[in-house]
């Protein structure tokens, strides 16, 4: 019995207001974290963000870049996610022509802004909208310095197979 007795008497350190307190603290501590994450990591990219917001109305761009893996010097890459109406899969030759035309946007206003020195590589992924649930996406990736043509990349960064008769979209130009 005097067991039983000592236990009752025992003062308790955890009780329910300070798993409250607590569960409310590290809520707002992994909030702020958070919070500075982005802030710090996105802010270099914000310019070129809200230039592709004013150039291309309602395309909800997304930017972000760096490298993947530092220690093995892999390439510097700017990512820039862009929803589109245009189809990207669509031969028209208007809808080939708004792809080439955002290319060559994104490809002068990286320049102008520079949001990334060092940029090795330039990634345009261009979504369309098109059924709940349905999504269709081209990418294309640019290398600075190189040739400047756009090469179609698939969703693990590998250059796509050229196809013969497959129209060249968007080379940039300088200046535009």
């Amino acid at each position: 019995m005097s067991t039983a007795a000592e236990e009752t008497t025992t003062p308790r350190w955890l009780n329910g207001r300070t798993v409250v307190i607590s569960m409310f603290l590290l809520g707002i501590m992994a909030t702020a974290f958070l919070y500075t994450y982005w802030t710090l990591h996105l802010t270099p990219f914000m310019p070129l963000q809200e230039a592709l917001v004013l150039e291309f109305p309602g395309s909800a761009p997304r930017v972000d870049g760096g490298q993947k893996k530092i220690h093995k010097q892999t390439p510097m890459v700017l990512r820039v996610a862009m929803k589109t109406e245009t189809d990207p899969f669509s031969e028209v030759p208007e809808d080939v022509e708004e792809i080439g035309r955002m290319q060559a946007r994104l490809w002068g206003l990286t320049e102008e802004l520079n949001p990334l020195p060092g940029l090795q590589e330039l990634e345009l992924h261009a979504y369309k909208l098109v059924k709940e649930g349905e999504i269709r996406k081209r990418s294309w990736r640019l290398l600075v310095g190189g040739s400047q043509q756009w090469v179609e990349i698939d969703d693990q960064g590998r250059d796509m197979p050229v196809i013969e008769n497959q129209a060249v979209i968007g080379t940039p130009q300088r200046g535009d």
